[in-house]
């Protein structure tokens, strides 16, 4: 190979390798420092993004679990570097109210905090966090809230909790502005707590708090269909 040609060939190849950078950058959201900023999501567009996660999520039940939700305990774990617990499950549903792929719209995560034992039978326990993002950087945390998931005789019983901007507030202005937006984030400290309305879950870094509001939202499992949900081991 001539000495022209072998420019030309190192020339092609750090342009495949910016090319592969640049997209697994737009990907997975590399670290890049963000102010600590709160989006105020209209109520109706907050109520779509979560009822499309728990549609997802309630599809990946009955396709990979036949209808049970013990399936979630199959979902891969992700473990932190940063603080030392237990592995913790994730379900991601991607793209959200998204006009381009990666691009914009809504990544929204919930985190399995654990199940409970109910007269109506097992209650499943997430905390679910809205990302929001713009020209393929994730931009705001746009929603925290609780949403606790009860299955039976094929009937999907959600029990989802109130957006709480104060709380939004304390838990972003708590976050490590030096990493990369994402939720849970790596230092996040999500527990069940006793409270008066029953299941109340707190971020213990930040002190932030959510909880269930008491209403109960009912409706059919969906029939197994290809559906896009997004188990992460982030």
């Amino acid at each position: 190979m001539g000495h022209g040609q072998g420019c030309r060939a190192v020339a092609l190849a750090t342009t495949l390798l910016l090319t592969v950078v640049i997209g697994g950058c737009a990907y997975r959201s590399a670290p890049r420092a963000t102010a600590a900023k709160v989006v105020e999501v209209p109520a109706q567009a907050s109520q779509t993004v979560i009822a499309t996660w728990q549609a997802r999520l309630e599809q990946h039940i009955v396709s990979a679990g036949d209808g049970d939700p013990a399936v979630l305990s199959q979902l891969p774990v992700r473990r932190s570097q940063a603080v030392m617990r237990p592995g913790q499950i994730v379900f991601a549903a991607t793209d959200i109210e998204a006009h381009v792929p990666e691009r914009d719209g809504y990544d929204v995560f919930g985190l399995l905090l654990g199940k409970q034992s109910t007269a109506a039978g097992p209650r499943y326990v997430f905390i679910v966090g809205a990302v929001q993002r713009e020209e393929y950087w994730p931009t705001a945390i746009a929603d925290i809230r609780v949403a606790a998931l009860s299955v039976k005789a094929g009937i999907a019983t959600w029990e989802t909790g109130p957006s709480d901007t104060k709380a939004l507030v304390l838990y972003r202005g708590n976050a490590d502005s030096s990493a990369a937006l994402r939720f849970p984030a790596e230092r996040d400290q999500f527990r069940l707590i006793d409270c008066d309305s029953g299941v109340c879950v707190e971020e213990l870094r930040s002190g932030a708090r959510w909880g269930l509001n008491g209403q109960a939202s009912t409706a059919p499992a969906p029939a197994a269909s290809p559906a896009q949900p997004a188990p992460t081991a982030r």
